[in-house]
């Protein structure tokens, strides 16, 4: 059983306040303390304590006595024993054992006393000193490669204890040591081929998740590693829906060529990796108007095709998904299917055509809930990138009758924004320069006239005259027609 006093432990979280105090905009300081094992080896040792015998991942450890009694950190309650001190403390009177006892000062035993937050004296103490040895790490190789790389090897070992303390705000400052050495290439890479990534990015998301005044190094963290050959592939199975969405968010900040000096651009195989993922999952999203799925699948498919069609429409990656045929025919058979099961009637694809539907706030928030929320418009927006200037996907599209198709979704629909001009969009780039395209748009003939509920709510109603279609003004609105035949409606 170690014996600790609550007194020593704040001494020494004072002095490494004072000396992280020193380190800023300092190398000859932060220098002298790395390189000098008589210095470092304490503020290494301490670390090491506070994070693995102080207080491991699960919260467990072995007993510790501090200030005569004895602590379990693995719950918030001490258990305490009798603990007899030296015989000339105890007079005739028979005072109590220790744990009703208060020392010279005053103090009271550490389970009656909690800090600001209701956690006990020994749990707030000991967060003091974590983020100490933490604040003093991350003064010292800030803005110094060869601190860097002299600290790094003390702190890889205990990336995994660091990143899931039970505090997650010094864990989350604990990421301003992480970045600060990321910015090393070579341990960067060291950190991106050790297994330990597998851990460390869902612990590095899972903090991201809280916000504090460090979450932007919990980020820039995040920035770098997520960038890295395969580490998507690799973790993305021990990733919950919820830090999906996350990394699908980071990632789509990555897709862009003009990136922030601690960052790395996405990876191919990171890319090819997702894309596959949203081909062999994409039906997930037919089922959620029929059965119970898992919502949180769906939302995880629906912004990873919002990802797939940003990345399809930057000039970096249109190529490379041009070339992948299976991505446009998975692409145009959803749009076919959503458009289908649409037209049965009353369901989450059915076109909200109507400008009452605007006005219903229920079925609009129903709408905007919904996975398949601007589902449909970010696959036609994918199809226009994916056409754009490629003639072999131009005729893809029209031989899976994808042209007809475009066509009848350049209509609104609320449960779809701007569905109507990423349709008319789509249609530019399938017939830009293609002459059998062309012709196939003029080989339709005008059949009549959809209904367009709509236009007739505005008082307006489109007419044929000859092969010419024009909008006229109506004697009544869709709306006063309604409330004719229905007196009782309002």
């Amino acid at each position: 059983m170690t014996k600790i006093n609550l007194d020593d432990i704040r001494v020494v979280t004072t002095s490494l306040c004072c000396l992280r105090n020193a380190f800023p905009y300092c190398s000859r300081n932060q220098l002298l303390v790395a390189e000098s094992d008589e210095l470092l080896k304490p503020i290494i040792s301490c670390t090491r304590w506070i994070f693995t015998a102080g207080e491991g991942r699960d919260k467990t450890s072995t007993g510790i006595e501090v200030d005569g009694q004895e602590q379990n950190v693995s719950t918030t309650t001490t258990t305490t024993t009798t603990i007899t001190g030296p015989e000339a403390r105890q007079n005739t009177e028979g005072r109590q054992n220790t744990e009703g006892r208060q020392n010279t000062e005053g103090r009271q035993n550490t389970e009656a006393r909690q800090n600001t937050e209701g956690r006990p004296e020994w749990q707030a103490v000991h967060s003091e000193l974590a983020t100490a040895c933490v604040m003093c790490l991350g003064n010292m190789v800030a803005a110094n490669s060869k601190a860097r790389t002299i600290v790094w090897p003390h702190i890889f070992p205990l990336l995994r204890e660091v990143l899931s303390y039970r505090d997650w705000r010094t864990s989350q400052a604990a990421a301003m040591v992480i970045h600060n050495c990321l910015l090393e290439n070579q341990l960067r890479i060291q950190l991106l081929r050790s297994e330990e990534i597998n851990i460390i990015i869902p612990e590095l998301l899972s903090l991201y998740m809280n916000e504090s005044q460090y979450s932007c190094f919990v980020l820039m963290c995040l920035e770098s590693l997520l960038g890295g050959e395969e580490v998507v592939p690799t973790c993305w199975n021990n990733l919950s829906g919820e830090l999906r969405l996350l990394t699908l968010d980071i990632l789509s900040a990555l897709l862009t060529t003009t990136l922030k000096p601690h960052s790395h651009p996405l990876t191919s195989s990171t890319l090819t990796f997702l894309t596959s993922i949203f081909k062999s999952e994409a039906d997930k999203i037919l089922r959620t108007h029929a059965i119970q799925t898992d919502v949180e699948d769906s939302r995880v498919l629906a912004r990873l095709v919002s990802f797939v069609c940003s990345a399809a429409a930057d000039d970096v990656w249109r190529s490379l998904l041009q070339q992948d045929h299976s991505l446009l025919i998975t692409t145009v058979y959803l749009l076919r299917c959503m458009a289908d099961i649409g037209k049965e009637g009353d369901n989450a694809f059915t076109p909200l055509n109507r400008m009452s539907d605007l006005n219903d706030e229920h079925q609009l928030s129903k709408a905007t809930d919904h996975p398949a929320f601007g589902f449909k418009c970010n696959l036609i927006r994918l199809t226009a990138s994916l056409v754009y200037r490629h003639k072999e996907n131009q005729d893809r599209v029209r031989d899976t009758g994808g042209v007809l198709l475009l066509m009848e979704s350049s209509q609104f629909d609320g449960r779809n924004p701007l569905i109507k001009e990423a349709s008319i969009f789509a249609l530019r780039n399938v017939l830009e320069g293609n002459v059998e395209n062309q012709e196939l748009i003029k080989s339709f003939t005008l059949q009549g006239l959809g209904d367009n509920p709509g236009l007739r709510e505005l008082g307006m109603e489109a007419v044929v005259e000859g092969q010419q279609v024009r909008l006229v003004q109506r004697t009544s609105s869709l709306i006063e027609e309604e409330q004719h035949d229905n007196p009782h409606l309002e």
